[in-house]
Order: structure tokens, then sequence, then C-alpha cells
């Protein structure tokens, strides 16, 4: 046999032999296998997506006057990414929003000493989830906004801040729309508060 036809036969035991090495195809072994190949996939877009991040989406400014909200979305039209990822970034904020409304109203109950009144409690809760799915959050202003490329597709990252003088709004306006609410908890002293900041951002 030739030093070529040898080489050439060993290279095709090789071969056959790493095929057999594999898990056979339908087996269990073959599809975790398939699992662990799509895992180590997902993983890695997911670290070039992070990678590309900036650093407002991965760390959003923390403000004691404003709400920020930072969100990601993914589409081959570039306008299409841009507007969904703004959309993602509503529906995250109408979820802050009805959890501050919710902290707020329920300092409002104890305060005026109706805190473990069960209609009190259940109407904050129905409030809360109204705030959260209802509420136009038109007040919100786009801080900021990038596109980058990720594959054949665009991946849009949007922050948007919304003023607590917004929110400040939002929850009078629900505690002078609900009788029970307005009937208990108007009374508390940091309701009162609030009224008056909303009233001084007016004049300013």
């Amino acid at each position: 046999m030739s030093p070529v036809i040898r080489i050439t036969s060993l290279a095709l035991v090789a071969l056959g032999l790493a095929a057999c090495a594999g898990p056979k195809p339908g087996t269990p072994e073959f599809v975790q296998k398939k699992e662990d190949e799509q895992q180590k996939e997902v993983l890695k877009a997911v670290g070039q997506t992070v990678a590309k991040a900036p650093v407002w989406y991965v760390q959003p400014p923390s403000d004691v006057n404003a709400i920020y909200v930072a969100a990601t979305e993914i589409s081959s039209d570039m306008q299409m990414a841009m507007d969904v990822a703004v959309l993602s970034a509503k529906r995250a904020l109408a979820g802050q929003l009805g959890d501050r409304v919710s902290s707020k109203m329920t300092d409002f109950a104890s305060q005026t000493g109706v805190g473990s009144d069960v209609q009190v409690v259940k109407e904050i809760e129905r409030v809360t989830k109204s705030v959260a799915t209802d509420v136009n959050v038109a007040g919100y202003v786009r801080e900021k906004s990038e596109i980058v490329q990720e594959g054949s597709k665009f991946r849009a990252f949007v922050l948007l801040r919304y003023p607590v003088g917004e929110s400040n709004k939002v929850i009078a306006d629900q505690v002078k729309k609900s009788a029970v609410l307005d009937a208990k908890v108007r009374a508390s002293k940091a309701f009162q508060e609030l009224e008056q900041e909303i009233d001084a951002a007016k004049k300013k």
C-alpha cells in the first residue's frame, strides 16, 4: 500500500470513529447535545447584546425627582425596533407607576388609621391594577435612545424619564375618583402635602 493511500485510509478511519463517537440521532443523548448547543448559541447572543448595550440601559439613572425605565427590542425594521422598545418601556413605566401609587395610598391610609380597613385595602389594589393597565403615561420624556446592528436585524435601546410631579398628579386624581379613598385617605397630612406640591408646580 502506497503512503498516500495509507494516509487517506487512516483519515477515513479517524472520521468514521469521530462520527461513531457522537450520539446517534433520536437518542436522549443526541437531543441533550442539541439542546446544549442551542443554549450556547442563546448565551452567545445574550453576551453580544450586553456588550452592545449602553451604560444607561444596564444601569438606569436614579433620581428622586423622576422614574427612569429602560427597554430594548429587536426587529428587521429599524423604526419598528424603536417603536416596540418605547412601547415596552411604557408598559414597564405603567407598572412602576402602579407600584408608586399603591405605596403612596397605603401611606395615606396608615396615617388616617384605616390602613387595615378591608374596603380600603381592596380599593387600593383595584386602583393600582387600573393605573398599571389603563393610565396614560403621556408625561414621559424619551431621555436617550440608541440603535445597533445585530446580524441582519436592528436592536433599539430606549430610556424613558417620567417626572415625579406627573406621578403625583396621577395619585391625586385616582384618590379623587374613588369614593372610598376620597372619603378615607384624603384627610391625611401626606395627601394634603401632595396637593400643595402639585399646586406649587402649577404656579411655576
